[in-house]
């Protein structure tokens, strides 16, 4: 499987990093990225049977028709259509991660956007929100695309994300460094937006009141 970079090792790490800095927890979440043609994509039960303990064996590996080139097809992560969906649409995107931030899962459990909260998330504008649709299907996996559609010129120049209602989020990025740069950035605009308001303060005005 000739690729000019294997992005094993930096998805080993991204996995630990984001279940150690709780940007998504035991009940899901997934990541994958796209190195010359092949998608690199985290198993089934990442996070309830090995609590985000990835190992560069457990990923799944197909090629740019979405065929199986390594492991086992019964392990591919069950939010499989999402990453498959938004590699076929937008060939800028290099990664994808859903996950259950601690913070924005609260924006997702309410199904109500985010605004930026200062210089380095505002570039992401308001985060969209993409209706309640069942995990794991065909629908929500269109209705990421179509979520970010209207976003492709911004989707040229960095990452986006977009809060899946009664559910987490999702991200996507050049590469696996642009999405979880991108997640990190907007699960701190989360909390800051909630310390916020818990203390009576406004954000530039930025932010609803």
């Amino acid at each position: 499987m000739p690729t000019s970079h294997d992005p094993r090792p930096a998805m080993v790490e991204i996995a630990h990093l984001m279940y150690a800095r709780r940007l998504t927890n035991s009940a899901g979440g997934n990541l994958s990225c796209r190195v010359d043609d092949h998608i690199f994509i985290s198993p089934r039960y990442l996070g309830s049977k090995q609590q985000w303990k990835l190992a560069e064996a457990d990923v799944l590996v197909y090629d740019k028709d979405f065929n199986l080139v390594e492991g086992d097809p019964a392990r591919l992560s069950r939010e499989g259509k999402m990453h498959f969906s938004c590699y076929g649409r937008f060939p800028q995107i290099g990664s994808v991660i859903h996950a259950h931030p601690q913070y924005l899962t609260i924006f997702a459990s309410a199904g109500v956007p985010l605004s930026p909260v200062n210089q380095y998330t505002e570039k992401f504008g308001d985060l969209p929100i993409v209706a309640n649709l069942p995990a794991h299907s065909q629908d929500l996996a269109d209705g990421v695309v179509a979520a970010l559609e209207p976003l492709e010129a911004k989707l040229d120049k960095h990452g986006l994300g977009m809060i899946l209602a009664w559910h987490g989020v999702a991200v996507v990025g050049h590469n696996l460094d642009d999405a979880y740069d991108t997640l990190e950035r907007l699960e701190w605009s989360a909390q800051t937006y909630l310390l916020a308001r818990a203390a009576g303060l406004t954000l530039e005005g930025h932010l609803r009141s």
